[in-house]
């Protein structure tokens, strides 16, 4: 999976960086960093790595308003 993360979202990952695992830190560590963001690829080869692409994507979306229905 390629999750790119633009200069606040990198800002944010290092933010709950502690919560992922030691895979997941080491494929972000060793991403290429590109003009428009670093580029991570994961390989989602269980379960660990599901729960750290959800935190990931968290990172990306934005919080729910609370008016939205």
């Amino acid at each position: 999976m390629l999750i790119v993360f633009g200069a606040e979202e990198r800002a944010k990952v290092e933010a709950i960086r502690d919560r992922l695992s030691e895979q997941t830190q080491k494929e972000y560590d060793n991403a290429t960093t590109y003009h428009d963001g670093k580029w991570v690829h994961l390989t989602v080869d269980n379960d660990t790595v599901v729960n750290d692409v959800k935190r990931l994507l968290a990172v990306k979306r934005r919080p729910k308003n609370s008016n939205e229905a």
